[in-house]
C-alpha cells in the first residue's frame, strides 16, 4: 500500500513569504498617503465643526462667543494645535470672567501636526458676536502635517459672516491652493 504525504515543503513557503513582502512594500507608501490624507481632512473638519460651534452658541446664547487656542481649557493661550476653547464672553476681553460661560474645550487629536490662525489683525483667537458675524476677523486655519509636505497641507477660510469653506486643489497638481490661488505653504 502506498501512502501520499501532503504539505508545503520550505521553498514554497519562502516564495509566498517574499511575494507577501513585495506587495506589503508596495502598498506602504499608498497607505501612507491615504493615512495623511485622512488625518488632514479630520483635522480641517476638527476646525470647522468648532467654528460652526462657536458660530452657534453666540447666536443662541445672544453674546459674543470667543474660540481661543488654550493649554488648559480655562484660559486662552498657546497654539492652536494644543487645543481650543470656546466660552461666552460678555465683554469681549478674551477671558473667562464672571458671568461667562464655558462651553466647550476641545482637545486636538493629532501630535506632531500644526494648525495655524491667519486673520485680519493677526489675533490670535476668533470672536463671533451674537449677529453671527465675526469681530471683524475674517481669516484662515491652515493645517501642516508632521512632516510639513505641501501636498498635505489645508485650509478653511472664515468669512466676515463666521462662515467657513474649505480651500482645494483647483489646478489638480496635487496641492491645495490658499484663497489667493497660491499653493499652500506650511
Amino acid at each position: 500500500m502506498r501512502t501520499s504525504e501532503s504539505g508545503i515543503s520550505l521553498i514554497e513557503v519562502l516564495v509566498v513569504l517574499a511575494i507577501a513582502a513585495i506587495m506589503i512594500g508596495a502598498a506602504a507608501p499608498s497607505f501612507r498617503g491615504f493615512s495623511e490624507r485622512n488625518q488632514a481632512a479630520h483635522a480641517m473638519n476638527w476646525i470647522i465643526r468648532a467654528v460652526r460651534f462657536t458660530r452657534q452658541a453666540a447666536i443662541i446664547h445672544g453674546a459674543t462667543t470667543t474660540l481661543c487656542p488654550s493649554l488648559d481649557g480655562e484660559h486662552c493661550g498657546g497654539k492652536w494645535h494644543d487645543g481650543v476653547l470656546i466660552f461666552t464672553d460678555r465683554n469681549s476681553n478674551r477671558k473667562l470672567d464672571q458671568g461667562d460661560h464655558r462651553l466647550l474645550r476641545l482637545p486636538y487629536p493629532y501630535q506632531g501636526s500644526t494648525i495655524k490662525w491667519r486673520s485680519f489683525g493677526n489675533r490670535q483667537f476668533l470672536q463671533i458676536r451674537s449677529t453671527g458675524y465675526t469681530n471683524f476677523q475674517n481669516g484662515n486655519f491652515v493645517y501642516c502635517n508632521a512632516t510639513r509636505e505641501p501636498r498635505y497641507s489645508r485650509q478653511v477660510v472664515v468669512n466676515l459672516q463666521g462662515r467657513v469653506r474649505k480651500s482645494y486643489d483647483t489646478n489638480n497638481d496635487g496641492i491645495v491652493e490658499d484663497r489667493n490661488g497660491d499653493p499652500l505653504r506650511c
